[in-house]
């Protein structure tokens, strides 16, 4: 089931690649004995491979990707 527009979907792909570029800049560090980590990053490449794996809307709406039926039709003269 799509559920987002081909821009839909670009905008969400392009937050979430800022996102896992600014985590890779270091979004976790220790002050004493606590340890605090900003965002997630495996939830951010989970996220990404979920949106890439996602249909457009567009696109699922004309079956792209789907086996196209030929309907069939009997010989004439009831010869097959």
């Amino acid at each position: 089931m799509a559920i987002f527009s081909r821009e839909e979907k670009t905008r969400q792909i392009a937050l979430w690649s800022e996102a896992l570029a600014k985590v890779s800049q270091g979004q976790e560090y220790t002050i004493g004995s606590r340890r605090l980590r900003r965002a997630d990053l495996p939830e951010i490449r989970a996220t990404l491979e979920w949106l890439d794996a996602q249909p457009a809307r567009e696109d699922a709406q004309r079956g792209l990707g789907l086996p196209r039926l030929v309907p069939l039709l009997p010989a004439r003269g009831g010869r097959c």
